[in-house]
């Protein structure tokens, strides 16, 4: 952004108001115009961005994870949930955790609190999820695992869910209660 008083980038004209004047930019004598795409016809101008996507690198695997993970997250009516509250984050500042202490986390919306508590499962490297709706409530619960088939477990009419064997990858849960907004929890690391 530019302050008041800045030069206009490259040269570029200012009409009267203080705004930037669409028009090209003017080249020096014998250059390339300083818009090499201006002018072009709407082909030659999907030609030129065709050519340019090409030579992009791919997107790195972890960030077409984390997009197609959030996917979910686009309900419109669904709510966030909000991490309002990790034992690991305060253990973390703290410096003390006991190795066989389940994590807690909290997750709260505006009339929903997720809370879950991560354990080692019974499987080398797998991880036991178990968990509490308030206000108490049965419920439909996806849960979203990146690079893993998301599955579905229910909550009974106490607000009480578990699943077992979860992989050590970044969870997220999906709330569908009767009559309610969905609830989808922020991402969270376990493992």
């Amino acid at each position: 952004m530019r302050g008041k008083g800045d030069a206009p980038p490259c040269g570029a004209r200012v009409e009267a108001g203080g705004q930037m004047s669409g028009e090209d930019l003017s080249a020096s004598e014998g250059s390339e115009p300083a818009n090499p795409v201006s002018g072009l016809d709407d082909e030659r101008l999907l030609a030129a961005v065709r050519e340019m996507l090409s030579t992009c690198e791919p997107a790195p695997d972890w960030s077409v994870d984390l997009t197609k993970g959030s996917y979910d997250l686009r309900a419109v009516d669904a709510e966030l949930a909000v991490l309002t509250s990790d034992s690991e984050l305060s253990a973390a500042r703290s410096g003390v955790r006991s190795g066989g202490t389940p994590r807690m986390a909290v997750f709260d919306t505006g009339d929903l609190s997720v809370e879950i508590a991560i354990e080692p499962g019974d499987r080398v490297g797998s991880w036991r999820l178990v968990g509490q709706l308030n206000p108490a409530t049965s419920a439909h619960i996806k849960i979203c695992q990146q690079q893993v088939e998301p599955f579905w477990v229910d909550a009974d009419r106490f607000g009480r869910f578990a699943a077992d064997h979860l992989q050590g990858r970044p969870l997220s849960l999906i709330c569908m209660r009767d009559g309610m907004r969905a609830a989808v929890t922020e991402w969270i690391a376990i493992g």
